[in-house]
């Protein structure tokens, strides 16, 4: 296996989605409460509003909770460039990128305990 695949077979990632979920739950709830964001401003509003709700950037802040998960950092190529409108966006994409990347129970078992 790579560094960029998955230590866990889909199965498992399927069962571990709803701790994933949490963990990077909470990690957007604290990214939402950026004390350094400015006070919202109705009069400049518009400037900002397509502006994603989570930056593509900080999404690679959320690397150890796929390292936790998965074995494995989060590679940036994953992250939509752009970003994401919302919390619901976000794993939409990645989700199914990363379960993508995880080898088949079956692949596994094929490769025996001595497969490198």
């Amino acid at each position: 296996m790579s560094s960029r695949t998955p230590s866990i077979p889909k199965d498992q990632f399927d069962a571990c989605v709803p701790a994933i979920l949490a963990d990077l739950r909470q990690w957007y709830e604290e990214y939402k409460q950026n004390p350094d964001a400015p006070p919202a401003n109705p009069a400049t509003a518009a400037v900002w509003e397509d502006l994603p709700d989570i930056d593509s950037k900080a999404v690679v802040k959320t690397s150890p909770i796929w390292k936790k998960f998965l074995g494995i950092k989060l590679d940036p190529r994953l992250i939509r460039k752009g970003g994401y409108r919302s919390f619901d966006d976000l794993i939409g994409d990645l989700l199914p990128r990363l379960r993508g990347l995880c080898p088949d129970s079956r692949a596994l078992a094929a490769e025996g305990p001595n497969a490198n």
